[in-house]
């Protein structure tokens, strides 16, 4: 069957058609296998940034806990630390006390000092204050309580002095007297000799308070009392 021009040509038309046809078919199949892939791979993708990111979050949460924890360990350490310190501050200011006043603290010596002068000192105010029996008696128990202390010899000239106020010359006597015979270092050693040149010449004893006003002069030549002796020897002269 022989076919004419116009029907091959419908029949080739028709074959180029269906090839079309089919093609379109196939590649409508494959882009949409190509898209579910696509999708899928997206799918993955983002399933895999998601779990990163969750992994990255825990880390970073667990690196922020461990931070955390640390922190707290040196507070911790830090606030023991100033603990310590500060009692060792406290324990060494009171060591430091201690030893300042072990160092400080005085000899006995110097303890038997401070009463001795401060006995001498309660005696001299009550003479000071005319209370010549109050004086008296503070002045007996000092000589007595430090003898041969630091304000010993002034002390029993001091009494002697009240004793002549009292008008017990014998006793003021005996006190000058000791002075003189037994404290010749006394800063009271020239007030107690010519204190007994006074009294021997007022019971008269010439010869012997001539004595006396003569070692002043010639001892304690600048001595206040020098000048006073020498007039009484003119005197006697």
């Amino acid at each position: 069957m022989r076919l004419n021009g116009k029907r091959l040509r419908q029949c080739k038309y028709a074959l180029i058609a269906l090839g079309a046809m089919s093609i379109n078919s196939l590649y409508a199949a494959n882009v949409d296998d190509l898209s579910l892939e696509v999708t899928k791979l997206q799918n993955q993708v983002s399933y895999l940034i998601a779990q990163q990111n969750q992994a990255k979050s825990n880390q970073f949460a667990q690196t922020l806990d461990q931070l955390r924890g640390q922190i707290e360990m040196n507070s911790y350490k830090l606030a023991q630390l100033n603990q310590t310190v500060s009692q060792t501050l406290v324990d060494f200011s009171k060591r430091l006390d201690a030893l300042e006043k072990k160092v400080n603290k005085p000899s006995a010596r110097e303890l038997r000092l401070q009463r001795d002068n401060a006995a001498f000192e309660k005696a001299k105010s009550a003479l000071l204050a005319k209370n010549y029996n109050t004086a008296k008696r503070l002045f007996n128990n000092y000589t007595r309580d430090y003898y041969n202390g630091e304000n010993y010899s002034e002390s029993l000239y001091l009494l002697g002095q009240i004793y002549l106020i009292q008008g017990d010359t014998k006793a003021a006597y005996q006190k000058f007297n000791t002075i003189v015979t037994r404290y010749p270092k006394s800063v009271k050693i020239i007030d107690a000799t010519y204190s007994l040149a006074v009294l021997e010449l007022a019971n008269g004893n010439k010869a012997k308070a001539k004595r006396y006003f003569q070692q002043i002069v010639s001892k304690y030549p600048s001595s206040s009392y020098a000048k006073k002796a020498d007039m009484q020897l003119k005197k006697l002269n």
